[in-house]
């Protein structure tokens, strides 16, 4: 069995950085870290920490962290059940999503859990092509993502199907696409992107035949702020349909795509498969919460 002092000390270094600013989290000196990171990679046989600025886990490192943070969430909610009437403590969990769904669905179908349990989200926003790694890594403890394959020591969760709709101001469609979108207006009218890793728009493009040099384009890494740059009729962009249907029905923006069917992305719940009972009642909050928001995937 590991012992759970060179345990805590790969996930404090792994949190702070360094072994130094480690020392000073667990009270001890950085001498005593190192002694424990010895000892874990003597039992284990492999080295757990890449020295560097700053420290990084090696891939051994890495699986031993989710087990780790599994071991904190269950021992601290077994610490509340064993105080009987204490009042609730806070219970930290760490989550990844990605920008569209928490500027949509996401608030609001974990906001009773969120309240009930006493829960402080740390939540890390990425794309969700790119949140699965986090969970991968041991960063955090469930993750919205667009991949199915559960990981090892994880399970995965259909959440659902999130359309998109191709939006402009009525007066920048009929000077880019009074005839339609088609590959030559999507060379000329410059898009909305939220990084240069916005895989879902690249894929539109790709659809059309376009790479990402072959068109004009912003990039607006923020969900709310790249729709007031398309709502100002500087370009086009993919917004999420639960976004954007009031400023459609009211005509302040237009579907470039004239009703067409637009992308759409089936998201997933991933989490650890050993979970506490916090973590799975949290995660029927995210199921529950994205069955009302999006459509079932087809």
């Amino acid at each position: 069995m590991l012992d759970a002092k060179p345990l805590d000390a790969l996930e404090a270094i792994v949190r702070a950085g360094s072994f130094e600013l480690a020392a000073q989290w667990l009270c001890i000196t950085p001498s005593a870290v190192s002694q424990r990171i010895r000892q874990l990679e003597e039992q284990l046989g492999q080295t757990v920490l890449v020295r560097s600025q700053p420290v990084r886990p090696t891939p051994a490192g890495k699986r031993l962290l989710r087990h780790v943070r599994q071991l904190q969430l269950l021992e601290a909610e077994l610490r509340h059940d064993l105080a009987g009437d204490v009042p609730d403590a806070f219970t930290t969990l760490a989550v990844a999503v990605n920008a569209d769904s928490l500027e949509t669905w996401f608030p609001e179908a974990i906001a009773d859990c969120v309240a009930q349990e006493n829960l402080l989200l740390q939540l890390i926003v990425d794309d969700q092509d790119y949140t699965h790694a986090l969970l991968k890594n041991g960063d955090v403890i469930g993750c919205v993502t667009t991949q199915a394959q559960a990981l090892t020591g994880c399970q995965s969760v259909c959440l659902g199907r999130m359309p998109y709709v191709c939006v402009a101001t009525p007066a920048f469609a009929r000077r880019y696409f009074a005839d339609g979108v088609s590959a030559e207006a999507l060379r000329a009218a410059p898009a909305i992107l939220f990084n240069l890793k916005d895989s879902l728009h690249l894929n539109f493009m790709a659809d059309y035949g376009l790479a990402l040099n072959d068109f004009p384009y912003f990039t607006v890494p923020a969900v709310h702020a790249l729709l007031n740059v398309v709502l100002a009729g500087l370009g086009y962009g993919l917004t999420p349909r639960l976004q954007v249907a009031d400023l459609l029905a009211s005509g302040r923006l237009v579907d470039v795509l004239a009703g067409a069917p637009g992308p759409a992305l089936t998201l997933y719940w991933h989490s650890w498969a050993l979970q506490s009972p916090k973590l799975a009642r949290f995660g029927a909050a995210v199921q529950a919460g994205a069955a009302q928001a999006m459509p079932p995937a087809l």
